[in-house]
């Protein structure tokens, strides 16, 4: 019997009179039109090819008017003593994002990355190929996370080897402030690194940042480093005040008109102005509102703890259009999945078309060039590469250039 055989005959089923009766007939159905959907699902993610989008033969060309879009850049794309010690030899990023399985029908895993393939790090022609390929597309320059740990640096060889070298993509420093723990969340349990801000920590933040900031390719606003940092109510108010303080006055000393400081919204953090900063920039799904779960997926496993969300009444109803009395940078991203990462504890898929995300990155486009002055004229994108959340700008093997094209179309109907 086929799938649509059997898929009339599951619809059937809620037609039988009895309760007893309907509940025999779904245990007889549902395994065999749940096999068929899977088979019918994978079959699809192997084969179907007409989803891809090309290359694009006609390269973005920026006007003076055009948004900055940074994206989030993460650098765990190389093995490091740390995750070998707590995840096994050779661990990155690669390991979860190529062990993933669709956990309902529909679901797009594994997400397999086009153009560089798993790509080490550690190669500086790995950078060089995904700026040529930002700038082909519009994206403007990268948001690198830096790691650091009272004087620790982590993942630091990719953004060292980048600073040594000839590329020419504009980036600044997101400080990831927070635990560094097996269970990715930032949390006080199966600590890798744990995080503190302790004294002296100001002076050897700004010793060890000073080259980037220095760089020619660091963005500033008016003579002012951006610097955001992650997660800020990690530390008491007072704490973090005098760290930014600190930092602010070194900077003054070395011939900067001091930081420009911006914290992100993670874990709804809206008290920018208090803790010492300008503003907030995004980091979604941080933040979102209005996102409905969907229920009606075919779950393939019985165990895994998940949720499968909608964004469509978010962008369609423009709830991110929002002015709150600081600076803020919007953010928006093209698909979200951390299934892989959370190893199916707990995950959240987002549920987003291209259209919903062309929809939503033109919506703000609109907003900032009509809230923030000229020189302030930043988006993000979350993420160029955070393949273990499924928040990616670089292709992939079953959508090609699609993330990338869509947003250099609406860069290009400015």
């Amino acid at each position: 019997m086929n799938f649509v055989a059997y898929k009339i005959l599951k619809i059937l089923c809620e037609f039988i009179p009895g309760k007893k009766s309907r509940h025999r007939a779904r245990r007889v159905i549902q395994p065999r039109y749940m096999a068929l959907a899977y088979s019918k699902w994978i079959d699809d993610l192997h084969n179907n090819k007409s989803l891809f989008v090309p290359i694009t033969n006609k390269p973005f060309k920026r006007k003076s008017n055009t948004p900055k879009i940074f994206a989030y850049y993460l650098t765990q794309f190389h093995a490091i003593p740390e995750n070998d010690a707590a995840h096994g030899r050779g661990f990155t990023e690669w390991t979860n994002v190529a062990a993933a399985t669709p956990q309902f029908v529909g679901h797009v895993q594994p997400k397999i990355p086009y153009d560089l393939g798993f790509y080490n790090l550690l190669d500086i022609n790995v950078m060089r190929r995904q700026a040529e390929l930002a700038k082909m597309y519009g994206v403007y320059g990268w948001c690198f996370y830096y790691y650091w740990f009272s004087g620790k640096r982590v993942l630091e060889k990719p953004l060292d080897n980048f600073l040594k070298s000839d590329i020419d993509m504009p980036f600044h420093l997101c400080w990831a402030n927070e635990n560094w723990s097996r269970l990715w969340d930032g949390g006080n349990q199966e600590l890798i690194l744990e995080q503190k801000l302790q004294d002296g920590d100001a002076e050897k933040f700004f010793a060890d940042i000073l080259p980037f900031i220095k760089d020619s390719r660091y963005e500033k606003i008016d003579n002012k480093p951006i610097l955001m940092i992650y997660r800020p109510a990690m530390f008491p108010v007072e704490k973090i005040r005098s760290f930014l303080d600190t930092l602010d006055t070194l900077a003054r000393k070395n011939g900067f008109d001091g930081f420009w400081f911006m914290a992100s919204n993670a874990f709804n953090f809206d008290k920018p102005v208090e803790y010492g900063f300008r503003g907030i920039i995004e980091f979604p799904p941080h933040g979102l509102g209005g996102m409905t779960d969907i229920v009606d997926k075919l779950k393939i496993s019985t165990t895994a703890t998940f949720t499968v969300s909608s964004l469509t009444r978010f962008i369609n109803d423009a709830l991110y259009m929002t002015k709150p009395n600081y600076t803020l940078f919007k953010a928006v991203f093209p698909s979200w999945d951390n299934t892989p990462r959370k190893a199916y504890s707990n995950g959240n898929c987002i549920d987003i078309s291209g259209d919903e995300y062309k929809q939503w990155l033109n919506g703000v486009i609109k907003w900032t060039r009509e809230n923030n002055p000229q020189n302030q004229q930043y988006i993000y994108v979350n993420a160029w590469n955070e393949w273990g959340e499924g928040a990616v700008l670089e292709p992939t093997t079953r959508y090609g250039y699609k993330n990338l094209e869509l947003t250099k179309q609406c860069l290009e109907n400015l």
